[in-house]
């Protein structure tokens, strides 16, 4: 019996955490309406407050996974491009990067922004990004050890274009500057001078 409830418990959670994201899809995360995610869900107002305490519980919840879904596939889709290299040269490693205007990245960037807006108030959802965030943070670290031991003889990496730069200031801002921003072959002319440090070989 208790593997029956356990069972039930979560195909009640999923459903609601389902109802939650395409509730968040069409009317953004202020438009979220625990009552519209109950009744998308089929289920009751007082069983997504049983699961999920409150609004904020929710959101916690569906935004922490979000954000560690988007940090988790940016980082398989980089180290899956690196991996299927024989040997990684500067360009590889350039042109590797997202660009300011890549529309994936921009998405992603876009969702980030309102996740960590959100997470300003909602002490439980800054928890988990904070969480996820060192997580990933070690991951890259190996990812980046992997990327150093196929690096083309006489170039190392300097990982503060990684830990400082792409992780810190987001990409996001250049949109807004439109036409007066930098252009892609500008970014890119900056990242390949300040990526590599020379080694003698």
């Amino acid at each position: 019996m208790a593997g029956l409830r356990n069972k039930d418990h979560g195909k009640v959670e999923l459903a609601i955490l389902e109802s939650a994201r395409r509730e968040i899809e069409l009317n953004g995360i202020l438009g979220l309406r625990v009552a519209e995610v109950a009744a998308g869900a089929n289920y009751s107002l007082t069983q997504v407050y049983r699961y999920f305490g409150d609004r904020d519980g929710l959101l916690a919840r569906v935004l922490g996974d979000i954000y560690d879904e988007i940090l988790t596939t940016v980082y398989e889709s980089y180290m899956s491009y690196m991996e299927s290299l024989p040997v990684i040269t500067l360009d590889d490693l350039v042109n590797s990067l997202p660009t300011p205007i890549a529309p994936n990245a921009m998405g992603y960037q876009e969702i980030r922004l309102q996740i960590l807006a959100t997470s300003v108030k909602n002490v439980p959802l800054r928890e988990r990004i904070e969480n996820t965030s060192r997580d990933m943070h070690t991951r890259w670290e190996a990812g980046l050890d992997y990327v150093e031991s196929k690096l083309e003889p006489g170039l190392r990496i300097d990982r503060r274009v990684f830990t400082i730069m792409l992780l810190v200031q987001t990409m996001y801002y250049r949109t807004l500057l439109g036409d007066v921003g930098f252009t892609v072959d500008e970014y890119r002319a900056f990242v390949r001078e300040i990526l590599v440090l020379k080694t003698d070989v």
